[in-house]
């Protein structure tokens, strides 16, 4: 384990996390079936500026699986207010990439008080604001066919052991094809200043991110040019630039309605 990773129990979770840095606490939540491995680009930068935690959730990295709890988005959130509460955190910066932005949405709707600021890049607000053949893909591919970096975190991480990767997987992906389903009125009443990002070849339809930016109030959108999904990965220099500008600028209080 490295030397910054810790265990806290956490709603019948034995939740691994990372803690890096000091200064305001800034949560990185990962995406889903993945690792809080992917933010290796991240870590060591807002770790100069930020206290970073950065968590796994349920059935994701060295977190094991509960088979007897779903997958559920809101769950996901509750497990990492959860984790607020055991360190101590009162609020928080937080940034999501795919379902870890949809675990922040979720927070910034039913624990407003817990979040500064929030940034969702590549998360959708509801199933059908990923691209149809994103969905088709996930619905179809067996686990043995995902990718290799999936499947060899998961092995290397996991509790759990490989064997139940496809147990995982196909427990997860029912989340994924079902969440999330929130409202514009969840949406209209999210007061965090708020940054999404998203890829202009992302799976989720650029539509849907405009959609969300007007609904959100005093949202911001950031769309990168020629990215998918996986912008943080694939382009992190600038990425990481947007995030911090974005949390570094003064907040402009948002009105309730």
């Amino acid at each position: 384990m490295p030397e910054e990773g810790r265990y806290a129990s956490v709603n019948g979770l034995k939740m691994y996390y990372e803690a890096h840095g000091d200064g305001n606490p800034l949560l990185l939540l990962h995406g889903g079936a993945a690792s809080i491995e992917i933010w290796g680009a991240q870590i060591p930068v807002f770790a100069r500026e930020f206290k970073v935690i950065a968590p796994e959730q349920m059935g994701h990295g060295r977190t094991a699986d509960v088979p007897e709890r779903d997958f559920h988005y809101h769950d996901m959130a509750e497990d990492t207010v959860g984790l607020m509460d055991q360190l101590g955190i009162a609020d928080a910066f937080i940034v999501g990439w795919s379902d870890g932005g949809i675990v922040g949405l979720d927070i910034a709707m039913h624990h407003p008080e817990r979040v500064r600021k929030l940034v969702c890049s590549g998360a959708n607000a509801r199933v059908d604001g990923t691209e149809p053949e994103s969905l088709a893909w996930l619905q179809n591919t067996p686990p043995a066919e995902w990718p290799k970096s999936f499947r060899d975190a998961y092995a290397r991480l996991s509790p759990d052991g490989p064997n139940h990767w496809p147990v995982v997987l196909g427990r997860i992906v029912r989340m994924f094809v079902s969440e999330p389903n929130f409202t514009s009125e969840h949406l209209g009443s999210i007061r965090a200043p708020t940054l999404l990002i998203a890829g202009d070849h992302d799976m989720v339809r650029l539509e849907h991110a405009v959609e969300m930016f007007r609904l959100i109030p005093g949202a911001q959108l950031c769309v990168f040019p020629h990215a998918g999904h996986g912008v943080p990965m694939a382009k992190p220099d600038l990425w990481n630039a947007t995030v911090l500008s974005f949390l570094k600028e003064a907040a402009v209080p948002i009105a309730a309605d």
